[in-house]
């Protein structure tokens, strides 16, 4: 009687490990990369995962259930704020960020290296990389490079939609037909970025900024959050030399979830608008320099199909059913991106 009971203990134990390990195999692996999400913001103004006023797309709940293992928090700073308020908006979304990390230690992890990288990926947990957007958040002092480096940022988008001491933004070249590019000091602060590590955002910048800048650059480029131009005349838009120069310079460009950017403005967006978008580059300059770059909590509207990281895995889904073979998902999913920042 004794050994049965044992014998049926030892098979409920074994029956519920079988149930616990096949519902680990149907959760999404953390095999996906974002480069860019605005939900500093909400984390800052208190509008963020327990807002009531204005649920953030992205938590740490949704990003877990899309499997995504990496995520890019942009620090966007409004040029409203200028001067020392502007550097004081971005310590405070910076902290914004760190905070939500502490809330959910188990979950997420902030990460700016190799080392750090391997430790989220071995615990599990969910990577966070932040992101300054808005060169003018320096105010034209490049020493504060340093300063964002120490607080664990990796990526300085060089403009937002201002121009500012360094660099010409895509927005005033379009509305002001002039394009002066980097300025003097400019190329200094590509220097200084280069020799810590700090990799030069160039989506916002105008086209000879990009040009300047690649030319000026010992790092590749990088496009976090951009579409096609050829799809989309957007001024935004990456043109196709754009693109075939940051191929030629192994660099990545994330896609842009943003439906004003996306397909023929006269027809819903939706998924499919998205995945064309990776259908084109692949086709202009390979899938090598392609990866994800939603924009979420940072677009008003999403494409029909994609209004949170929770829905990435269909985005893979429907490129796969347009023949992208399963290395090219893995790639564009994150490997790209490890690649890109040397992490791999």
């Amino acid at each position: 009687m004794k050994h049965r009971l044992i014998l049926q203990i030892l098979l409920v134990m074994i029956l519920s490990a079988n149930i616990l390990r096949g519902a680990g195999d149907n959760m999404p692996k953390a095999t996906i990369c974002d480069l860019h999400c605005d939900t500093a913001i909400n984390l800052a103004d208190g509008k963020g995962t327990g807002g009531a006023a204005k649920k953030s797309r992205v938590t740490s709940e949704k990003l877990k259930a899309g499997g995504v293992g990496l995520q890019v928090y942009a620090c966007w700073v409004s040029p409203k704020y200028r001067h020392r308020k502007a550097w004081d908006r971005t310590r405070q979304l910076i902290a914004a960020v760190k905070k939500e990390i502490s809330d959910h230690p188990d979950e997420m992890m902030l990460v700016s290296d190799k080392k750090s990288w391997r430790e989220c990926r071995k615990s599990k947990r969910i990577g966070v990389m932040l992101a300054v957007e808005g060169g003018h958040v320096l105010d034209g002092d490049i020493s504060r490079l340093d300063s964002l480096h120490a607080q664990g940022v990796r990526i300085l988008t060089l403009t937002w939609n201002n121009s500012n001491q360094f660099a010409t933004s895509a927005y005033s070249a379009h509305k002001t037909g002039i394009d002066k590019g980097l300025t003097p000091l400019g190329r200094k602060l590509i220097a200084r970025a280069d020799k810590m590590g700090m990799h030069i955002d160039l989506s916002h910048s105008s086209e000879k900024t990009f040009r300047d800048v690649v030319k000026t650059s010992r790092l590749p480029p990088l496009l976090s959050h951009s579409c096609v131009n050829f799809l989309n005349g957007h001024f935004r838009n990456a043109s196709d030399k754009q693109i075939k120069a940051v191929a030629d310079k192994k660099g990545l460009i994330g896609i842009n979830f943003c439906p004003g950017f996306l397909g023929d403005r006269h027809k819903p967006v939706s998924i499919e608008s998205v995945a064309d978008q990776f259908e084109y580059i692949k086709e202009l300059a390979g899938t090598d320099i392609l990866a994800i770059g939603s924009d979420f909590d940072g677009i008003r509207e999403t494409p029909e199909g994609l209004d949170g990281p929770d829905k990435l895995p269909d985005l893979l889904n429907m490129l796969k059913s347009r023949d992208f073979s399963q290395k090219e998902l893995d790639d564009i999913g994150l490997n790209n991106t490890l690649r890109f920042f040397g992490w791999q």
